[in-house]
């Protein structure tokens, strides 16, 4: 007992003490609260943003994956009661809500036709009425039904009437839209659809159980599916492995009854977003770190005041003859009672302010707090900070003052160097990027590390450069004031106050600065992304499920062409195709300078080609039918005519074959008013013969002379028909004043006859990025190959990357590229694209609209993106707060601790002015010493740290690549802000009333 006591009075003497409190002691409590609620609320934010950021993923999945869905496959055994109410009972255990039901037969064959049959409960809500109206539920005998798809009669027969009442479409977001959709659906080709025997309909009634039991039906096999919707949020990221274990739970409940059953969620797709979102939730977590690290750094600084105190309560305690273990357990057993207190009050505050964060956000509040700040990971971050702070408490009021001499080197300066020594071999072997994040398999403990490290090493150049600062000003002011010699003489001859009010200002001033301009550079990233992505405010490219050319449905103002193909290199290599007009390059948005060595202006030039290269084409008579008379000397073959329209694009048709010598006129309709001849293609006739080919087999083939005798448009002759024409891949047109082509062909090559084109043994000059540009040869020359077209070019330029296109580009221009490629390939060249200033109204509905604002807005959107920035802006007015009231503490603190020297100036004649004078301007070097160093220090972390955490502010790889974008008027404002509000900070602390004796004497 003796001995529990000697450990226990210690303790009890720390409480009192603690408890009678003081405004020393309340301050370093306040710094401990707020660090610790910084740190408990980005804790919570953090969890926050990933569930928003989850919602928001799960909102984007199509809706076919976003069900909890369960399907049953066969046909006898199929009853729908029994099955139905194993499956409803199940869901409604999991997810407390009714399935969505839905059914379908195979291809049924009823009355001698074919018709698939399709069913749901609640029809009303998933289909969209384009005539008639919704039908009856359906009963076993008769089934009211709407047409989906497909055309043909609906067969009905004495024991399965079937009515069409009308004809709908699927809603998109039907949870059971995909199960429904018929297999015939899509996009298919002209061939396809030509080949293809028209679709048996697609009927779609309103009632699974009463289809379920039609007699006619009970051997076909049929399908059964129930989903539940997932909605927004439903899952959280603290619950996505509880949700994954109840889908395996269902599945294996579900499959012990029968294997007929399988179930499917979005579990992988969930995991996905939640693990893409970590990167970014370790973003969070870095930048509020700092703010928590700022705060502790607060409550060092505001720690020093109690130095004297906790001094003299030593002296006591030894006197008293307590011995020197029970004194230091005194000491730490206060500074760990004080940072205890203090984390929990300030894990409460930052519990309460996640809870609001997360109400407004949509988030469940308390889920929220208890699984960010009472789980394992929380109560250990809670525990770190409490060691943490009451490590530097004790320090603070412990550790030997710092020894500053010209030579010597202090365990202070030790560890700056260490700092230094970690953060550059960190670099030099490659661990401080982006990737280390995702590379350390979640940790990246190191690179969380780094921008503090660097403010420490910064701090520790201001503890050294400190004094000597000071006892330059001290000689530069031998011959100045006697306010200014007084001022730098105290701060030379007692810097220990002083130099740590400066350590901190350089470090909550550079950690402010870094945090404006790194949320300046992301909200910048954001605006390049979107601008790279949309180099026009609008982009309009063909709509795969309408297939209307983009020039045949443009009807609005000027708007830029482009091309936009694919190819690959000789090893295989691919790269997109780009084709712009070159006068148009200059102005293309989304480029920045770093993207080349060259300017815009001076590529755009490098690809202007030297003559015109319009495409060549014969001019027709206006007319319908186009008329050919042709004759062959050798094996015949089939002819094809394509002609090109106003507009750009191509059509192609068979003309018909030829017969020998005997002159025959071969006729089709021109398919467009205003239409032009391009090429004439040559082709093997069925007839043609059988040869061996390099060993690989027999090859049909046909060689012989074609005579093209006259052109004609309904009757009128084509002037000049074939002027200029020449032979390509296997045709050589003779010479002489008639048409004479001579032809070999085969089947594996394409063989025409057009006109000259000024891309004829003309390279396409291109610019091309670093990949494509190393396969170049010498001069440039590069052999390209666009969508199986082989094509020569030249690179006249590297850039880096183009907007719009991702990996590896080439970029041509519009007009040269056209004509290349359909010199080789008639509607290879066709524009595709429009990059357009404004929209008519009403906008084109048949193309897909790309807005560069839509996607600025959608990046903005982000959850973690707001995070981030949020974080950002509260970091640095946090900082910029704490600055000043760190200044304030430095002035308090040598009004304190100068009483007897302020004292002696008096009673040596000083007058109050002068005193006050000399206490403003120690506070204004101080103040401006931290002001320097901390703009430097933010300067060194913000091109330090940069490539540290250079992603988006959505945690993604930027494209392209953030870039350091300060703004110089934020910066200037807040550094200017900054100094008014210290000056008047200075001013009114340093106010001297009754003079310096008065207050000496109430201090003593």
């Amino acid at each position: 007992m003796r001995w529990l006591r000697r450990v226990f009075f210690p303790v009890r003497l720390a409480q009192a003490r603690l408890l009678a409190g003081g405004q020393a002691r309340l301050l370093v409590g306040i710094g401990v609260v707020a660090g610790a609620a910084a740190i408990a609320a980005v804790l919570g934010g953090r969890l926050v943003m990933q569930d928003r950021s989850l919602a928001q993923a799960s909102a984007n999945l199509p809706s076919s994956e976003r069900s909890l869905a369960v399907a049953w496959f066969g046909s006898f055994g199929g009853d729908w009661s029994p099955l139905n109410r194993q499956v409803s009972n199940a869901l409604v255990a999991l997810t407390g809500r009714e399935p969505v039901r839905a059914m379908l037969y195979s291809e049924a064959g009823i009355g001698g036709r074919y018709i698939n049959l399709r069913a749901a409960d609640g029809l009303a809500r998933y289909v969209r009425l384009i005539s008639g109206r919704f039908p009856a539920p359906c009963v076993p005998s008769h089934c009211e039904v709407l047409r989906i798809e497909g055309s043909g009669p609906i067969p009905s027969t004495a024991s399965l009437r079937l009515i069409e009442v009308g004809r709908a479409r699927l809603d998109p977001g039907a949870p059971f839209a995909a199960f429904i959709q018929p297999p015939t659906s899509g996009i298919v080709t002209a061939a396809e659809a030509y080949h293809r025997p028209q679709p048996s309909p697609v009927v779609l009634a309103d009632g699974v159980e009463g289809l379920s039991r039609t007699p006619l039906l009970a051997s076909f096999y049929r399908s059964y599916a129930w989903f539940v919707p997932l909605r927004p949020g439903e899952v959280h990221p603290w619950s996505i492995g509880a949700y994954a274990r109840e889908v395996d739970d269902l599945n294996a409940e579900l499959g012990a009854h029968s294997g007929s059953f399988q179930v499917t969620a979005p579990t992988d797709e969930l995991a996905s977003a939640l693990a893409a979102s970590r990167v970014a939730a370790r973003r969070l977590l870095l930048l509020g770190g700092e703010a928590g690290a700022l705060l502790l750094a607060f409550t060092v600084l505001a720690a020093s005041a109690l130095r004297r105190q906790v001094e003299d309560a030593r002296r006591r305690l030894l006197w008293a003859g307590a011995r020197r273990w029970q004194v230091e357990l005194h000491t730490f057993a206060e500074s760990g009672g004080l940072a205890l207190v203090g984390t929990i009050s300030g894990f409460c505050a930052g519990g309460a302010i996640a809870a609001v964060v997360a109400a407004l956000a949509g988030s469940p509040p308390w889920a929220v707090v208890a699984h960010a700040l009472l789980s394992r990971a929380g109560l250990l971050a809670g525990a770190c900070v409490v060691c943490v702070a009451a490590a530097l408490l004790y320090l603070a009021v412990r550790a030997p003052g710092m020894r500053l001499g010209r030579a010597a080197l202090g365990p202070l300066d030790l560890a700056g160097l260490a700092a230094v020594a970690v953060v550059a071999v960190g670099y030099a072997r490659g661990s401080v990027d982006p990737q280390s994040l995702q590379e350390n398999g979640g940790t990246g403990v190191f690179v969380l590390l780094v921008p503090a490290l660097i403010t420490f090493a910064a701090a520790t150049l201001a503890v050294r450069l400190a004094l000597p600062a000071l006892r330059a000003v001290g000689r530069l002011g031998r011959r100045g004031p006697l306010a200014l010699r007084l001022a730098a003489l105290s701060l030379s001859r007692n810097p220990g106050g002083a130099t740590v009010t400066a350590t901190f200002l350089v470090a909550s001033l550079g950690l402010a600065l870094f945090a404006l301009s790194y949320r300046s550079t992301l909200s910048q990233g954001e605006r390049d992304e979107a601008s790279f992505a949309a180099p026009a405010p609008y982009l309009l490219d063909e709509d795969l499920s309408e297939l209307v050319p983009v020039l045949h449905a443009w009807h609005g103002g000027p708007a830029t062409p482009v091309l936009r193909l694919s190819g690959n290199l000789a090893g295989g290599a691919g790269f997109g195709f780009l084709a712009v007009p070159w006068q148009a390059l200059p102005t293309t948005g989304g480029w920045r300078a770093d993207f080349s060595a060259r300017s815009l202006g001076a590529l755009a030039g490098a690809l202007r080609p030297p003559r015109s290269m319009v495409f060549r084409t014969t001019a027709l008579p206006p007319g319908r039918t186009f008329t050919l008379a042709v004759r062959t000397s050798g094996q015949n073959i089939d002819l094809r005519a394509f002609f090109r329209s106003p507009l750009g694009d191509f059509s192609s048709v068979d003309l018909g074959s030829t017969r020998g010598a005997r002159t025959v006129v071969l006729r089709a309709e021109i398919p467009f008013a205003g239409a032009r001849l391009s090429s004439l293609e040559l082709a093997l006739d069925n007839g043609g013969f059988l040869t061996s080919n390099a060993g690989i087999g027999l090859q049909p083939n046909a060689r012989g002379v074609l005579d093209l005798a006259a052109a004609r448009v309904d009757g009128r002759p084509v002037a000049r028909a074939f002027d200029g024409w020449v032979g390509e891949t296997g045709a050589v047109r003779r010479p002489g004043a008639e048409v004479r082509v001579a032809y070999a062909l085969s089947d594996n090559q394409t063989t025409s006859f057009r006109p000259r084109e000024p891309s004829d043994g003309t390279p396409l000059r291109v610019l091309a990025t670093p990949g494509v540009a190393a396969a170049a040869g010498p001069g440039g020359m590069i052999e390209l190959s666009v969508e199986g077209s082989g094509i020569s070019a030249r690179v006249v330029g590297i850039v880096s990357r183009f907007p719009s296109s991702d990996g590896e580009t080439v970029v041509a221009d519009l007009q040269s590229a056209e004509t290349a490629l359909n010199a080789l390939s008639p509607g290879l060249g066709t524009t595709d694209e429009l990059w357009a200033d404004a929209l008519p109204s009403p906008a084109p509905t048949v193309l897909t609209i790309t807005s560069r604002a839509a996607l600025l807005s959608s990046l903005r959107a982000d959850p973690l993106a707001r995070g981030a920035l949020l974080t950002l802006a509260a970091t640095a007015a946090l900082a910029l707060a704490l600055a000043l009231v760190g200044l304030a503490l430095g002035i308090a603190a040598d009004r304190r601790d100068e009483r007897g020297e302020l004292f002696d100036l008096e009673a040596q004649g000083a007058s109050p002015a002068t005193i006050r004078s000399q206490l403003r301007l120690r506070a204004f070097l101080v103040g401006a010493f931290g002001l320097v160093m901390g703009v430097l220090t933010g300067a060194v972390l913000t091109a330090a740290v940069l490539s540290l955490v250079a992603v988006t502010a959505s945690a993604a790889d930027p494209e392209p690549p953030l870039r350091l974008a300060l703004d110089p008027a934020l910066v200037a404002a807040v550094v200017a802000g900054y100094a008014l509000s210290a000056s008047g900070l200075v001013l009114v602390s340093t106010r001297v009333g009754r003079g310096a004796r008065g207050r000496a004497a109430a201090g003593a």
